[in-house]
């Protein structure tokens, strides 16, 4: 089978960086692999693993579709597919079309700014001015992406996703598609190693992102307040983008309105000493910072099926995660992963006392979370449902 990839690929030294999702495939399945990106502007070969792919400019597309037996688009929700979709349409490819549900734009848009302060979300910083968006008006970009989003559901027949929360959206645009669970594949690394309380650094929370209003860090960061009374010793890893990290000028000039709001609220909650900003870590110091933590926190307002959250119960840690989008899905029960309602911010420090001072229930959630994972995301039987999945949509041609 010769697959035709469309996804958010780079090439630099010979490799492609492609999505996690994307490279396990390419790595376990046996087919044979063409990818399109806009990040490339001729033709080239690139490297995957062991295997070696050829990569075209998503300008060829159309040139691409008769020579291949499907055409793969990773995210409804970015901007180049809808113009994939409107490109097989010409190319009379729909029927050997698959696109891979990841983000809900809709329910994003909804849920973007839930618990900011309605004067942060519509005021204007310098930066904001320069860049001419304010966090209204990344709101306002959410919602046209999730339009776009809605008609290629409506325009697309054949899908692939992971939780009831898009699943929900195909047959909400479109009831008569097919639609094919099919568990994901996480990073190599995240399949070994295992969280032990005994190695873990005692009351430290790790966080996978903060700095755009829909991560919900500022729900985090109420809660931590209710929290420092009683640990002292308190630490709220983070990572991601590091402010701190820019000198003065530039920290003034490029903060966003939600990263100065995170940075008012730690003030404000003087948790100054609490706070250790990370900034961009590899696959390895993700893990290394997992492993590290006494407990992992997702306290986003709105998630489809997120990694970090998979990643985190791979290797046991202890997990509390806000019950939004499609997070019942990857935990089913309170002995796998404590959910609490997005904006209960009381709730949450409770989990996260209840993990720091129970090691019991801390040992429970470990070792139930990462049973759950390992079935989830067990890497054979979740490439041979894609297998089939590819198999049958290719027969309907």
């Amino acid at each position: 089978m010769k697959l035709l990839f469309i996804c958010p690929a780079t090439v630099k030294n010979g490799m492609l960086h492609c999505p996690s999702w994307t490279k396990s495939i390419v790595t376990f399945l046996d087919a044979t692999y063409v990818f399109v990106t806009r990040h490339v502007t001729e033709p080239t070969d690139a490297s995957v693993g062991s295997k070696t792919v050829r990569v075209y400019p998503l300008t060829q597309l159309g040139d691409l579709t008769g020579d291949v037996d499907l055409v793969v688009i990773f995210g409804t929700e970015n901007s180049y597919s809808w113009y994939a979709l409107q490109t097989c349409e010409d190319k009379n490819a729909l029927n050997k079309t698959v696109m891979f549900l990841q983000g809900i734009s809709r329910a994003c848009y909804e849920h973007y700014t839930d618990g900011v302060p309605e004067k942060i979300v519509n005021r204007w910083l310098f930066r904001d001015l320069l860049r001419k968006q304010n966090i209204a008006a990344e709101k306002q970009a959410v919602k046209e992406r999730a339009e776009k989003e809605e008609r290629a559901v409506m325009l697309s027949r054949y899908f692939i996703g992971r939780t009831s929360a898009d699943r929900s959206i195909v047959e909400l645009y479109h009831p008569d598609a097919r639609y094919f669970k099919c568990g994901d594949i996480l990073r190599d690394c995240f399949y070994t190693g295992q969280w032990s309380a005994d190695n873990c650094e005692r009351h430290r929370i790790f966080i996978c992102q903060y700095y755009y209003p829909i991560k919900g860090f500022h729900f985090m960061l109420e809660a931590a307040q209710r929290l420092v009374p009683r640990y002292p010793d308190l630490k709220i890893a983070v990572s991601g983008y590091n402010p701190v990290q820019k000198s003065l000028t530039q920290k003034e000039l490029k903060d966003s309105s939600y990263i100065r709001y995170i940075k008012s609220l730690v003030k404000q909650y003087g948790l100054e000493q609490h706070i250790e900003l990370l900034g961009e870590l590899n696959e390895e110091d993700m893990k290394r910072e997992y492993l590290k933590a006494h407990v992992y926190v997702l306290p986003s307002t709105i998630e489809n099926s997120p990694n970090s959250l998979a990643e985190a119960m791979m290797l046991g840690v202890p997990s509390i995660a806000s019950d939004v989008g499609g997070i019942r899905d990857l935990a089913t029960s309170p002995d796998e992963v404590l959910l609490y309602p997005s904006s209960d911010t009381a709730q949450l420090a409770q989990y996260i006392d209840n993990v720091f001072s129970d090691p019991s229930l801390a040992a429970k959630l470990s070792e139930k979370g990462r049973i759950r994972a390992r079935r989830e995301y067990d890497i054979k039987s979740n490439i041979a449902a894609l297998q089939d999945a590819f198999s049958q949509i290719a027969a309907q041609k």
